[in-house]
């Protein structure tokens, strides 16, 4: 029973705002070095390039390597390095060979493959 003046929240709600807080906290720590390595080797992060401190793009945010660990970029800095890693691909598509499938640009460039947006069928 709720307090009066308090509204109640359900049980759904409540699992959201867990989960959000859970997710924010992941965000706001660094992870690992060698957790990051393990989820780059199972395909489950992709790096934007194969050089050294290349940032990595999981959990829809962009991180970067630090001597904490790999931190997540808030979403403002994650939205442009999305937008900047685009533009890239754009334009090795435009340099690459004639007949030369989009797949074999990003791995000439070190790019992982395109995601497709959000709700594209």
């Amino acid at each position: 029973m709720a307090e009066p003046g308090n509204t109640t929240v359900t049980w759904a709600e409540r699992m959201e705002l867990l989960k959000d807080s859970a997710q924010q906290r992941v965000l706001n720590a660094p992870m690992p070095t060698a957790a990051m390595e393990q989820l780059l080797a199972d395909g489950k992060a992709d790096a934007l390039g194969r050089f050294e401190g290349s940032p990595v793009h999981y959990m829809d945010r962009w991180w970067r390597v630090d001597e904490l660990g790999w931190m997540a970029l808030d979403e403002a800095a994650s939205a442009q390095l999305d937008l900047h890693a685009e533009r890239y691909r754009a334009a090795m598509a435009a340099t690459a060979p004639a007949g030369t499938p989009p797949e074999a640009d990003d791995e000439l460039a070190g790019m992982p493959p395109a995601r497709p947006e959000a709700g594209a069928a």
